[in-house]
């Protein structure tokens, strides 16, 4: 939607579908923000739902999805439901006039954010993928020093994301849900790894303990790419918490502690250059990386500017994430013996072709 004269300081109307853990997150983001406000929320949970909205100040309250979509007062939608869910209730609400925030992974297929791309030219609107940690700084900082040569060439991208997840019906671990450390937190790493690479990786190799529902506990990920840039990463539910991220290059390391959840979510953004044995601490902002992702929509929306995260971006995303997954899954064969030997990975191909 471009801009319209006189319209610039419009605040947008947003509505929430699914009011979970993440969602507060994003009514935060919008709290005294001159460019948008919470109206509505809907869950298939009344309770739920009217609980979240006396909570946090949405106006209305819908029993159901689609009837936030035909929701005449909401103009965007944040889609914070299971990971399966994304794609379908992205394409929806686009196709029902709204701009849409959804919550990573934006899809489960390549396929699948093609139709979400589809659906946003089709209809005028924007849809992006919200990475906040994309929006912060110190991600901004740490591309810049990448970037700049002071590191010296780059050889190696290193990251961790892990967590213990203790909740047995949580659908994070349901395979029908998109489930799997992979699509919960590795994506973090393979999104980050992809910004610093530049470029899509030619080659990958993925290793996973799954449980017995197939979905997995713990992933590692090997990334090659053109350039001869290396990355890997871990994810896992069964283990502590980790969050790093090391860039390492020919002269210098660079560490990110808190990449990807710094405060307020987390401990206050730590970045430092590792140098013949010397360490230099790097200056970074603090800021809600949620209230940075929420702006840059809605100035994408109001301004005409390009979004941070673009369409683009996502699917070279996707298409990383499943060919993980499917090399992964490739290396337990018959009788439970695993087939040794990388995967190369297409970036335009996922699961349905």
């Amino acid at each position: 939607m471009r801009p319209r004269a006189g319209k610039r300081t419009a605040r947008l109307r947003w509505g929430i579908l699914g009011p979970g853990r993440i969602a507060p997150r994003i009514v935060r983001a919008l709290a005294d923000n001159e460019r948008g406000e919470l109206v509505a929320v809907a869950s298939r949970d009344p309770e739920r739902g009217r609980a979240f909205a006396e909570r946090h100040g949405a106006q209305t309250v819908h029993d159901t999805y689609e009837a936030l979509l035909a929701d005449p007062s909401v103009d965007v939608v944040y889609v914070a439901l299971p990971n399966g869910l994304h794609a379908e209730w992205t394409v929806r609400a686009l196709d029902a006039g709204k701009h849409v925030l959804c919550e990573k992974p934006l899809a489960l297929t390549v396929a699948d954010v093609d139709a979400i791309g589809e659906a946003a030219a089709r209809n005028g609107r924007i849809a992006v993928e919200a990475f906040m940690y994309l929006h912060h700084p110190q991600t901004a900082k740490a591309l810049g020093i990448a970037r700049s040569g002071a590191l010296g060439d780059l050889q190696v991208i290193s990251s961790a994301f892990s967590f213990l997840l203790t909740y047995p019906n949580d659908p994070r671990l349901d395979p029908a849900l998109g489930g799997g450390s992979l699509w919960d937190v590795g994506c973090y790493a393979v999104s980050v790894s992809r910004r610093i690479a530049g470029e899509e990786p030619d080659g990958i190799a993925g290793f996973a303990r799954f449980d017995d529902r197939g979905v997995d506990r713990a992933f590692v990920g090997q990334l090659h790419f053109p350039s001869g840039l290396l990355a890997h990463f871990e994810s896992g539910f069964d283990a502590a918490d980790r969050e790093r991220v090391e860039i390492v290059g020919s002269e210098a390391t660079l560490a990110i502690e808190h990449p990807f959840l710094p405060e307020p979510d987390g401990p206050p953004p730590r970045m430092t250059i590792h140098r013949d044995g010397a360490v230099e601490e790097v200056e970074v902002e603090s800021i809600d990386d949620y209230r940075a992702e929420v702006d840059d929509l809605q100035g994408a929306i109001l301004d005409g500017s390009a979004p941070r995260v673009d369409l683009a971006f996502s699917r070279g995303s996707i298409a990383t994430l499943v060919a993980l997954d499917r090399a992964a899954r490739a290396r337990i064969g018959s009788g439970g013996q695993e087939r040794v030997g990388p995967v190369p990975c297409r970036p335009g191909v996922g699961r349905r072709g």
